[in-house]
């Protein structure tokens, strides 16, 4: 019943209610309320550069968008619903609005600041929970699979771009190039199921998958047991390679034996492989199993172990089986890299004879090896002989040499000697002085020497003779 004055601020409002009326009164200002209202003070909404509200009529329910910067006083039938901040675009980046209230969609993209209609919201990127979406750069690696939401057709797009889907478009995928090395080989399933290859080989080397196309992912069994399916494979290396295997057999006097095994393998045939089978190295496997369980359930322990290489060799690979080649694949070798006893007892059992056979055939190549030294030795003796044997003929055949020489030199010596003596004088006078000199010479060379020569008395002519008992004797 008594009337308020009111001093208003510069952000302040005043909401009159009278009975059957409502009206604002905006500040600055001093203002005096009449009788019979009520009256509301509040503050105006301050909206900065990239602010704005969504405001709607109580009345009629219309929406309207005020923007900043300004500072906003509603109406007395107005009431915020929220304040929002424009989206700001950078370059490579889009936002899509959805109309509510006509369910058209549109697409921003930057450079720009965007802000949202009375009616519109932004969606979220797909798989993302985020407004903003970046372009997709197409190039040589990437392209984009899109949707068009009006006819539900999908479309390859490879062309060099900031790709932004229209409004009507929709990106389902990005897709990567598939490169193939030399060795490599793919199986493409089209939208209708059917298989088809790609090799590495091919002139089309790298490409990008057509629509409603996929890879064909074959899961294989891993493990040395291949008992489980965890290796994922999209790509079939065509090249020959090795795979490990570990199995059990029992032999014909029922020993359970731990078998490791080395496969050679390769694909050479993917469009049969495919065909047949998801997981080659399982059924090889799987089949060679079979295979030697048979075999070795045909040998003893002591056959086995001498030659069980070839056991399982002929089982896999020696005879007529067209399992594999139905399969794509060919064996090129298979080898046993260990056998060993499953039962600890039997195992250390067969340990000590593998032991024994050990220390034997050591001794056996020690013995070998001495045999052979030994050899060896008698040869390098039997050469030196026959070298000695050289020698001494070789020796003695120069002493006869030079023995001959030295004849032949005293013979010329001799003859001279003779010949050059008086003729008066007979053949035997003349060897008598030849020997009286050569005697003389010998006694000459003696009497420079330290050796003793002892002469007979017929070499020197000595006669002794003895005179009565004084012990006195005579010599000439």
């Amino acid at each position: 019943m008594i009337p308020w004055v009111f001093f208003l601020k510069e952000d302040e409002q005043l909401l009159i209610e009278g009975l059957t009326t409502r009206w604002t009164i905006d500040g600055p200002r001093v203002y005096v309320t009449p009788p019979l209202h009520w009256v509301t003070r509040r503050k105006g909404t301050l909206l900065g550069p990239m602010d704005y509200a969504r405001v709607r009529d109580t009345l009629t329910g219309d929406l309207k968008m005020v923007r900043g910067p300004t500072l906003l006083f509603l109406k007395a039938s107005e009431e915020v619903l929220e304040t929002l901040s424009a989206i700001t675009l950078k370059k490579g980046e889009y936002v899509r609005l959805l109309d509510g209230r006509t369910g058209v969609i549109r697409v921003e993209r930057g450079e720009q600041t965007v802000y949202l209609g009375p009616t519109e919201k932004a969606l979220e990127a797909p798989g993302q929970r985020r407004m903003v979406c970046e372009a997709v750069n197409i190039g040589e690696d990437l392209a984009v699979v899109l949707r068009d939401r009006a006819t539900g057709g999908l479309q390859l797009v490879t062309e060099p771009q900031a790709f932004v889907p229209a409004p009507n478009e929709e990106i389902v995928e990005v897709s990567r190039r598939v490169r193939l090395e030399d060795h490599e080989t793919v199986v493409i399933k089209d939208k209708d199921g059917r298989f088809s290859l790609r090799r590495g080989t091919d002139e089309e080397r790298s490409f990008f998958l057509p629509p409603f196309s996929e890879l064909v992912s074959m899961r294989w069994s891993t493990g040395v047991l291949k008992n489980e399916r965890g290796l994922e494979v999209t790509h079939l290396d065509t090249r020959p390679k090795f795979m490990w295997f570990q199995m059990t057999a029992r032999t014909q006097d029922n020993v359970e034996l731990l078998i490791d095994i080395t496969f050679f393998w390769q694909i050479v045939d993917v469009e049969k492989m495919i065909r047949t089978t998801d997981d080659a190295p399982g059924d090889t496997c799987s089949h060679a199993r079979s295979a030697i369980i048979q075999a070795v359930s045909q040998t003893t322990l002591e056959e086995f172990l001498a030659k069980f290489n070839g056991i399982v060799r002929d089982a896999v690979m020696g005879r007529l089986d067209a399992f594999y080649a139905e399969r794509g694949v060919v064996l090129h070798a298979v080898e046993v890299r260990s056998v060993s006893c499953k039962d600890a007892a039997t195992q250390n059992t067969l340990a000590e004879i593998i032991q024994e056979t050990t220390d034997r055939l050591n001794r056996l190549q020690k013995q070998e090896s001495e045999n052979e030294v030994k050899l060896k030795q008698l040869s390098g003796e039997m050469e030196a002989e026959s070298l000695r044997g050289r020698l001494l003929e070789m020796q003695r055949e120069h002493v006869k040499a030079e023995g001959q020489m030295a004849g032949e030199a005293e013979a010329l010596r001799v003859n001279g000697f003779l010949d050059g003596l008086n003729p008066s004088l007979s053949a035997e006078d003349k060897v008598e002085l030849f020997r009286l000199l050569r005697k003389q010479e010998a006694l000459d060379k003696l009497s420079r020497g330290t050796a003793q020569l002892y002469f007979t008395p017929a070499d020197v002519n000595l006669s002794i003779e003895t005179h009565g008992g004084n012990g006195h004797g005579k010599s000439r």
